[in-house]
This record gives structure tokens, C-alpha cells and sequence, in this order.
């Protein structure tokens, strides 16, 4: 009877280290299945965040494609335009004949770009651009300088990029004191 005690004792004692054993091994791939659970949510989490911003970044890279793809049509047709009026232009000169008598223009008054004062339409700061309330019609044209102020404080400098009869596009130049200072609408234009 001791015997069978005895193993019953030894029987009991070794089931409950085995019992202890599965538990502790359960209770191990308990923990390792959270720390999977927990490193798979921040993946999918960061994997979202990224997604959002790659979104964001896709629609501006639309819109800008949207964009130049209106302004190259813009181009496009004023192209075809000054083609047309030069193709006009040359078959007038080429039917016309020579003058008999010399003709007199009337003076033509140049103002000089000392002179032009205008004003800040919109700013694009992300692409460092202006709008100016100056053109054609005040002789601008492409790779003229113009500075801009606030009051008496110069700000930046600006070269011009592109020329309208009555507006132009212009690159911001900021002089290197003048890092934190930002080009604003209604700044003065020289």
C-alpha cells in the first residue's frame, strides 16, 4: 500500500510540474502572441500614416501636373496665335511694295523703370514666386531685376519670369540679411 502511495504521491507530484510546465509555456506564448499583436498594430499604424502623407503628396504632384497642363495649352495657343500673325505679317510685307514716301511716326515716350512703381498681387511662397501688378504695358520683360519693400524696408529682390500685358511672375531673391523676412501681398515693387 505504501507503495501505491507512493506512486500515486510520485504520479501527483509529476503531474503537477507537468501542469506547471504547460502553464508556464501558455502563459509564454501568451505574452509572445501580445508583443506580435502589439508590433503588427504600430506597423500597420505607421504603414497608415505613410499611406496618408504619399496620398497627400500624389494630389499635389496632380494638381501641379493640372496646372502645367493648362499653362502649357495657354502657351500653346498664344504659339498658334503669334504663328498666325506672323504668317499674316510676312505674306502684307511680301504683296506690299516699296514706300514712295518716307513715313513719319509719331514720338513714342518710354518711361523709364526707375519711374514704375507696383504692388505685390499674390505670393506662391512654396515655389519662392510673386505676382506684380506690373507687364508689357510698363516695359517689363523676361530677366529684368526689380527690388520689393515694405515701407522704406527693402525686402528681396525679384527677377521677372514670365510677362502679361498688365501682370508678371517673378523668382524671389532674398538678400542674405533678410532670411526671416517674408514677401507679403500689397509690398511695393520697383
Amino acid at each position: 500500500m505504501k507503495k501505491t502511495q507512493a506512486f500515486l504521491a510520485m504520479g501527483f507530484v509529476i503531474t503537477v510540474a507537468l501542469s506547471i510546465g504547460f502553464f508556464t509555456q501558455i502563459q509564454e506564448e501568451k505574452s509572445a502572441r501580445v508583443r506580435a499583436e502589439n508590433m503588427l498594430g504600430a506597423v500597420i499604424k505607421e504603414r497608415d500614416t505613410i499611406e496618408v502623407v504619399m496620398n497627400k503628396k500624389l494630389q499635389e504632384k496632380e494638381k501641379a501636373i493640372s496646372y502645367l497642363t493648362a499653362s502649357l495649352s495657354k502657351e500653346k495657343l498664344i504659339i498658334s496665335k503669334l504663328t498666325e500673325n506672323l504668317e499674316r505679317s510676312s505674306r502684307r510685307f511680301a504683296t506690299a511694295g516699296q514706300p514712295k514716301k518716307p513715313i513719319e511716326l509719331e514720338k513714342i515716350i518710354v518711361s523709364s523703370l526707375l519711374e514704375m512703381e507696383g504692388k505685390v498681387l499674390a505670393v506662391d511662397k512654396q515655389n519662392d514666386l510673386v505676382v506684380i501688378n506690373l507687364g508689357a504695358m510698363n516695359n517689363l520683360k523676361s530677366g529684368d531685376k526689380l527690388s520689393i519693400y515694405r515701407g522704406d524696408n527693402f525686402i528681396a529682390n525679384a527677377e521677372i519670369v514670365k510677362v502679361q500685358d498688365k501682370i508678371s511672375a517673378a523668382t524671389i531673391i532674398l538678400a542674405n540679411n533678410s532670411k526671416d523676412i517674408k514677401v507679403e501681398i500689397n509690398d511695393v515693387v520697383k
